[in-house]
């Protein structure tokens, strides 16, 4: 089991920052199906001066609403819409469960300003939708940083870290960014049918063009990010086959903004 921590959106805050005034950044494509792995030590770690932005950003991360959310989308209360109370107890890909919470993403969303785009998509028995934000940049609309987290679970599962952690993650990090100059496009992505082979996120994949592919310049995948087995603060950086550079920034981050995270590096998975 991974083991993971729910101080990840200060960490998301960060990152989102960095990556998004960067530029000149090496391309990774984080495919969302994994294969067994190969621990690795990062050979160095990317020092990253902190900087009072981001501080200011960290600052806004409201954890007792993150809780609340988690909360309301493993079940533990329930989910008030428009049209009524429900309580959540599975949100396995096409069940009413996982209708209710993305209606409850979708209102977040909402309430916040953002536009949300609702994409249907079909694989094989499967159905569902992915909600898609974006948030242009002011200098190079044209490179689009990612972050993905899938909102649907495993069937009579609560689904809290997998992955309702994620998805709360994400709205803090909408709520942060809505109102914050980027020099990059973020993208927030919440998908579905990610229990049946990342069915939500390839359909999305297979609509873009080739232009839009080469626009993508990272994408952060944010997946069971809630729970700490043995409370040690480690946190595993899955980086597929691509360079290590990329895990070095992420390792230089935590350590310059104090976030008591062990980074641990895992490759070879795709």
């Amino acid at each position: 089991m991974k083991k993971t921590i729910l101080l990840i959106p200060p960490f998301l805050v960060a990152l989102a920052f960095i990556i998004g005034y960067s530029s000149n950044i090496p391309s990774l494509i984080h495919d969302l199906i994994t294969r067994p792995s190969v621990t690795k030590v990062l050979p160095h770690t990317t020092v990253v001066v902190p900087n009072n932005v981001v501080w200011a950003m960290i600052g806004q991360v409201d954890q007792p609403k993150a809780l609340s959310d988690l909360r309301k989308l493993s079940g533990a209360e329930p989910v008030c819409l428009p049209q009524g109370c429900y309580t959540i107890t599975n949100r396995f890909t096409g069940s009413e469960g996982l209708q209710w919470a993305k209606d409850y993403v979708l209102a977040q969303l909402a309430s916040m300003g953002y536009s949300v785009e609702v994409q249907n998509w079909s694989r094989g028995s499967y159905a569902d939708q992915n909600l898609i934000i974006r948030k242009p940049g002011i200098l190079h609309p044209e490179n689009e940083i990612y972050f993905v987290a899938h909102l649907d679970g495993e069937a009579d599962a609560p689904a809290a870290d997998d992955n309702g952690s994620g998805v709360v993650d994400l709205l803090q990090l909408a709520k942060i960014i809505k109102n914050r100059p980027f020099h990059n496009t973020l993208v927030l992505l919440f998908s579905t049918g990610e229990e049946q082979g990342a069915l939500g996120v390839h359909y999305y994949v297979d609509q873009l063009t080739q232009e839009q592919l080469d626009a993508i310049s990272y994408v952060v995948d944010v997946d069971m990010v809630g729970y700490d087995s043995n409370n040690d603060g480690l946190m595993e950086l899955w980086n597929g086959d691509q360079p290590l550079d990329f895990v070095g920034l992420l390792d230089g981050i935590i350590q310059a903004y104090q976030l008591n995270l062990t980074a641990q590096v895992e490759s070879d998975c795709s």
